[in-house]
């Protein structure tokens, strides 16, 4: 318990200025929706982020073990598990990461009340320049483009799940820089970019040029230039499943409903899926080839998924991805100064780090 306690003291002290801030932000947006009538206190939408992240937590937990298991190879994994819980290393490192653990999980219940919540702050009157905008980029709707190559079933049905792997990317990969990340300086820039994104992506600019994106806009606003996306995505959905469709389902009925809870909301511009999925591409880079490798392509593959799906438009890509590279770019002397420079250096350095040396 006393290792426990110290863990926690000690994230407190390294992680302090990035607490303050998605705390400053958090309480903004709550004051924000509170003056617009909506809650953004909802205990279930907290409750639903706090078993998600433990989710998370648990599927990172054994991966780090097996992983650990598969390297050592011990005569018992029992004996070999309860001696590195006792020797106390996991309990401090788990502590370290649980203040910004914590602020995960109160933060996005706020901005997801927020995003649903646009509607009372402006009018989603930005579509017709987007899809304007598409169109002087790519000469046609960016869509159109794509569909000679990805126009299959099976592979719109594969983009999809890839879409919804998004969501375990949010978790997990939140939840690797919280416990296993050895580059406190990455750790710290990763964090930093984090909450910014969501604050200046997610919030200042959605709300700046409000839009609903392709699938929304006939339902929502009248336009019917995505209809013929849409039958396409209806129909190959009867071969393969499209698993984004029944997202679009619940969102739309959330919207229609006024429901601000977790997940709800929506916001085309810019694309929060590729902010986060280039952020993480970012984060991730430095800790081997393979990650780089994946970790981008990952992110072209969001960006492409985003308008085969119809999403978003192409151009709500570009700006999520210039945004969240300038705002990667500003936290560099921000997560130096945070960290000291190498004098918190050896904050996730612990027991059988999962995580090689960086390259």
């Amino acid at each position: 318990m006393r290792a426990f306690l110290s863990g926690i003291r000690e994230g407190i002290a390294i992680d302090w200025p990035i607490l303050a801030g998605a705390g400053g932000v958090w309480s903004a947006l709550v004051l924000m929706l509170a003056a617009k009538g909506v809650d953004g206190l909802q205990v279930s939408s907290y409750a639903a982020n706090l078993l998600l992240y433990l989710l998370g937590l648990a599927l990172m937990a054994l991966w780090v073990v097996g992983t650990m298991l598969y390297r050592v190879r011990p005569d018992s994994p029992i004996r070999f598990i309860a001696s590195l819980v006792a020797s106390g290393g996991w309990a401090r490192r788990f502590a370290r990461g649980l203040p910004m653990l914590t602020a995960l999980i109160v933060f996005m219940p706020a901005f997801s009340a927020l995003k649903s919540a646009i509607a009372r702050f402006t009018s989603y009157s930005w579509d017709p320049t987007w899809i304007a905008l598409d169109r002087v980029i790519h000469g046609t709707d960016a869509w159109r483009l794509l569909q000679p190559l990805l126009g299959y079933p099976i592979v719109t049905s594969l983009l999809s799940v890839a879409y919804v792997l998004w969501f375990f990317l949010i978790y997990s990969g939140s939840i690797y820089f919280c416990f296993l990340s050895r580059d406190a300086e990455r750790r710290a820039r990763y964090f930093i970019s984090y909450f910014a994104t969501w604050t200046v992506c997610g919030v200042c600019l959605a709300i700046a040029f409000a839009s609903v994106g392709p699938c929304f806009v006939g339902p929502l606003m009248g336009i019917h230039t995505f209809d013929a996306q849409m039958a396409y995505l209806n129909a190959a959905n009867e071969h393969y499943p499209v698993l984004i469709l029944k997202a679009e389902s619940f969102i739309l009925n959330a919207q229609i409903h006024a429901d601000h809870g977790l997940g709800a909301g929506i916001s085309a511009m810019p694309s929060m899926h590729v902010a986060m999925a280039l952020l993480f591409a970012l984060a991730i880079a430095p800790v081997s080839k393979l990650a780089r490798i994946g970790g981008f392509a990952f992110f072209a593959t969001i960006q492409v998924a985003t308008v085969h799906l119809a999403a978003h438009y192409a151009v709500d890509g570009y700006m999520a991805a210039i945004a969240t590279l300038s705002l990667w770019m500003l936290a560099k002397p921000l997560a130096r100064w945070v960290t000291g420079g190498s004098r918190f250096g050896a904050m996730a350095a612990g027991p059988a780090s999962a995580e090689p040396a960086a390259a």
